[in-house]
């Protein structure tokens, strides 16, 4: 992914909340979500829907990535027929027009950018439009852009997500198994019924990353003696070296008792976890 260009956030969400207040108006998630839909849609309208309704090989390509079959309409791409009226007609277009699934609709956002008959430029601004459109709507969402692709994840606490999820990931590219891991981690989160999925990978992700700093293949358990002699190495105190172990402790003890053995994460905690493990990574990063 080339260096994002600098780009001032839209004051249209101050300006939006302002008039709510002075209005008095209460948005439910399902009205900021709708707002968000709304916009992507714009977005898609202006900046990719004619660059794949021209290509009948993108909209193939969408859909075979996203596994969804579809039928074109005959004579779509005939020159003597509007903008408009093609962009309607479009199998791409109106998957996200008609898909009321939220989760869904947003990996059909993901497909966009695992194309490769779309040039990046025209993906570029329609991920710069996405992250505004979140700003602007306020929904819990974050969509990261990294050297390597475009990731869609369920947002938290923005200064937690900004420092432990999004430095993380911009970090862990240097470290591919371990970026992979805890990148399929992010896109499962708030997903019932995968917490322990997430879980795992989660401290596999970790295990992977100490793994390639540290020059060995030991597991987590048997990682103390390599940490503090890695630690020490970079003048870490000693109370913090120790603090640091002692948290690795009990991630590791959680991991086998309510994890392994028992199948036994709930959701707070697992969110608890994801935001443990970018800690433990960002110090290792940093180090």
């Amino acid at each position: 992914m080339p260096p994002r260009k600098k780009k001032e956030l839209p004051d249209e969400r101050l300006r939006i909340e302002i008039f709510y207040k002075r209005w008095n108006i209460e948005l439910s998630d399902k009205d900021r979500w709708t707002n968000f839909r709304s916009r992507v849609l714009n977005a898609y309208s202006n900046e990719l829907g004619y660059e794949i309704l021209k290509n009948s090989k993108s909209e193939d390509e969408f859909f075979k990535l996203i596994g969804v079959h579809t039928r074109r309409v005959k004579g779509m791409f005939d020159i003597d027929i509007s903008f408009d009226r093609k962009l309607i007609e479009s199998p791409t277009y109106n998957y996200f027009l008609e898909e009321g699934d939220i989760k869904k609709f947003i990996l059909g956002l993901e497909v966009i950018f695992w194309m490769t008959s779309l040039e990046w430029k025209y993906k570029f601004d329609f991920l710069e439009s996405i992250q505004d459109a979140i700003v602007t709507t306020g929904v819990p969402l974050v969509a990261k852009g990294t050297d390597e692709d475009v990731i869609f994840f369920p947002g938290g606490a923005k200064l937690l997500d900004q420092s432990l999820v999004n430095d993380n990931l911009d970090w862990l590219v240097d470290y591919p198994d371990s970026y992979d891991t805890f990148k399929n981690a992010l896109t499962e989160i708030g997903t019932n019924g995968k917490e322990r999925q997430i879980v795992d990978n989660l401290r596999l992700s970790l295990e992977l990353l100490l793994k390639a700093i540290l020059k060995n293949t030991k597991n987590l358990e048997n990682q103390k003696e390599f940490i503090g002699k890695y630690l020490k190495t970079r003048n870490t105190s000693t109370e913090i070296s120790n603090l640091f172990w002692t948290v690795l402790d009990y991630y590791s003890k959680y991991q086998n008792d309510k994890i392994k053995h028992a199948d036994n994460a709930k959701a707070d905690e697992v969110e608890f976890l994801l935001y443990l493990t970018g800690t433990v990574m960002r110090f290792m990063l940093t180090k």
